[in-house]
């Protein structure tokens, strides 16, 4: 079911969008309500035993009424157990196959159910908390950002995860600063939904520093089809966090947003089209690429787009 090394599928988005799952999901499902089943007639197996022995032992006949009311009791456990297993909300829910959605802004919790080595990994939608049928899906689960969420209705198990677009953030020269106290104010309300909102608006904004990820086919390309010319870099670019001048004279400024905090140092590029700048102290090369009127810098591991204003 899982695409790739995600436990959601989104080949079975279409079928889960009609209150559906698809039959891998129905199969997976099954095995895991099996599960479930088996392992609550584990628990009534011994009652049932027990009960079995109340009644056909060969106790001394002082206690027959109460071995027989013993018995009884313990039988009835077991079937109380044998019937609530078909009845587990998982298991009708499979029994059913419906799925619900709901989609918001989405926050992650988890809490521990009877000791430390039994967590509960929560994902928060829309005013509802849904439970991630494990780690590696409560993992996959994006920390921040608007989803949709597809579930079991009775057990409020997670079946499915969509990740809508990013919120319309602010734009211009304060937008950064402006989505950061947006999430300082959120804090401070202590509402879940609040501060979660507030979140995916700073996810937003650091998608558009980072700007698009790389085409997959850029992988292994030639490097020289990536070089960079002087001339392609004279010029501002800018994004929500900080602007940069590269200037002929082999100078570049880098002007913050919070505050207009300027710094100033050296940029070229050497003859393998890489950019050279002494950010780091000393003139060193930054894996750099540019596509159009958009400059994508690598620092520190940290992808960051600039779009020429000049």
């Amino acid at each position: 079911m899982p695409d790739h090394d995600s436990p959601f599928s989104q080949s079975a988005l279409p079928t889960n969008q009609s209150g559906r799952l698809t039959d891998e999901q129905a199969r997976r499902w099954a095995a895991i309500a099996r599960g479930r089943r088996q392992s609550v007639r584990g628990v009534a197996l011994p009652f049932a035993a027990i009960g079995a022995l109340l009644l056909f032992a060969n106790f001394p006949s002082a206690n027959v009424t109460a071995r027989t009311n013993g018995g009884i009791v313990f039988f009835g456990i077991a079937a109380i157990l044998l019937v609530a297993a078909n009845l587990e909300p998982v298991n009708a829910d499979v029994r059913e196959g419906r799925v619900e959605s709901v989609e918001g802004a989405i926050s992650k919790s988890y809490r521990y159910f009877k000791s430390p080595r039994s967590p509960i990994y929560l994902l928060h939608v829309g005013g509802r908390r849904l439970q991630a049928l494990s780690r590696l899906s409560y993992d996959a689960a994006p920390d921040a950002g608007f989803v949709r969420v597809y579930y079991f209705p009775r057990s409020q198990r997670v079946v499915n995860l969509e990740q809508l677009a990013d919120p319309p953030i602010p734009s211009g020269s304060g937008a950064a600063q402006e989505v950061v106290q947006d999430f300082a104010r959120a804090v401070l309300t202590r509402d879940r939904t609040t501060i979660a909102e507030a979140s995916a608006r700073v996810a937003a904004l650091k998608h558009v520093i980072e700007g698009p990820p790389p085409p997959a086919s850029a992988e292994g390309s030639d490097r020289s089809s990536t070089r960079l010319r002087t001339d392609d870099l004279y010029g501002t670019w800018t994004n929500p966090v900080l602007t940069v001048t590269f200037m002929k004279n082999g100078m570049a400024t880098i002007t913050m947003a919070f505050g207009g905090t300027r710094r100033d140092g050296h940029w070229s590029v050497d003859a393998n089209g890489r950019l050279l700048t002494d950010a780091s102290g000393s003139l060193e090369p930054l894996e750099a690429t540019l596509n159009g009127n958009q400059l994508t810098i690598v620092i520190e591991g940290q992808r960051m787009a600039f779009t020429r204003t000049s």
